[in-house]
């Protein structure tokens, strides 16, 4: 048996890696590949003779004695699995885990020390960096409030500025698409919160999100040959990057911070139906034809980042209805709390490590690796 290094590691290059998804349901699918990690490394630990679980299977349910290694991998995963615990507790005890924030810095050491208690040797954290900022929530609402009262999901963009107190303002609906655009709103946003982003049309799914793959769909997908696989979803959001759907123009940032709002409102750049997704706020920059504004810009987290206004993203749902209201003509008023704390009292990010020894083939490593951050 070679050396296992199990490594659970962040990387800020992949669009999602600040997402914040605010349903546990949708948090499984995303972190599911980490606990299954962790079972999949447990197996091998199991094979190898040593303590697998701290969850022990009944007596009276007690399997033959058995070497053959795939039987014991498949008992392990379907009758001592961890997998919703281990899940549950870094997505629901924990909660969010931000780059830089306490909370990941807490799930680093969670799971090193879960790690450690499974057997595995030389769990440990180390450092990488620097990162920049770190950024934690403290208290966070949003509700329109006239011309009738309607709560409304959301939550603030990641490492947005917070404000100093509850802001209560006239909602305006931007609908700038090109510099030309922009005249008609000068000297009408100072204190304003604005909307900022498109309507996006919502389609009808009529096809279950999961299904059952039965002999003949494997047969099918086996006789297939190379083909494009799409992932689920992606037809209603089909012709955008994920590296660039739902991000704010840079440019058109920097005349909202101008002209002075108050708060900028994202919809949602995909989801629907409850579930949505956020991303680290956008800065003000330069939005020049052939510049990559989301590699290449300043970023959010920076420790020399510009100063940029406050923003959150709400459901599409609710911000659909909002834009549509204000085209109708109605006069909207939001009320938004928004308190933030950032920490830059450490600019350094942490991956946690962990060592199953090998045997007969203990001058061969093995690594696997999975994002604790969400």
């Amino acid at each position: 048996m070679p050396n296992f290094v199990v490594a659970q590691k962040l990387s800020l290059v992949r669009f999602g890696s600040n997402s914040v998804l605010h349903t546990f349901q949708m948090e499984q699918n995303h972190r599911a590949a980490l606990a299954l990690l962790l079972a999949v490394v447990l197996s091998f630990f199991s094979v190898a003779g040593q303590p697998a679980s701290e969850k022990k299977r009944p007596a009276t349910d007690q399997p033959a004695t058995t070497n053959d290694a795939i039987a014991r991998i498949r008992d392990e995963g379907l009758n001592q699995s961890q997998l919703m615990e281990t899940l549950s507790h870094l997505t629901e005890v924990i909660g969010p885990r931000l780059t830089g924030s306490p909370n990941l810095k807490r799930a680093n050491e969670w799971t090193r020390d879960k790690l450690s208690g499974w057997g595995l040797t030389n769990a440990h954290l180390e450092a990488w960096g620097p990162f920049g900022r770190g950024w934690s929530l403290k208290r966070f609402s949003a509700q329109l409030v006239e011309p009738q009262t309607i709560p409304l999901i959301g939550y603030p963009n990641a490492w947005s500025p917070g404000l100093d107190k509850e802001l209560v303002a006239d909602v305006v609906y931007f609908q700038a698409r090109t510099n030309d655009d922009l005249q008609k709103y000068e000297g009408k946003l100072r204190g304003a919160i604005v909307l900022s982003g498109v309507i996006r049309e919502l389609k009808p799914a009529f096809e279950p999100l999961a299904s059952r793959m039965m002999e003949t769909n494997l047969l099918r997908l086996a006789n297939a040959g190379a083909t494009n696989v799409s992932r689920v979803g992606s037809t209603r959001e089909a012709g955008a990057s994920p590296r660039t759907r739902g991000r704010f123009q840079p440019r058109f940032l920097s005349f909202l911070q101008k002209e002075g709002a108050a708060l900028i409102v994202n919809p949602s750049s995909s989801g629907d139906g409850g579930t949505f997704f956020v991303s680290a706020a956008s800065v003000s920059g330069p939005d020049l034809p052939g510049t990559n504004s989301f590699t290449n810009g300043p970023r959010a987290w920076a420790t020399n980042a510009p100063a940029i206004p406050p923003q959150i993203t709400i459901a599409v749902e609710d911000y659909n209805r909002l834009a549509r209201m204000i085209q109708q003509g109605e006069k909207l008023k939001m009320a938004v709390e928004l308190q933030v704390q950032f920490h830059d009292d450490e600019l350094m990010a942490y991956n946690t490590f962990a060592e199953i020894p090998g045997s007969d083939l203990k001058d061969q490593v093995v690594m696997i690796g999975a994002h604790l951050d969400s």
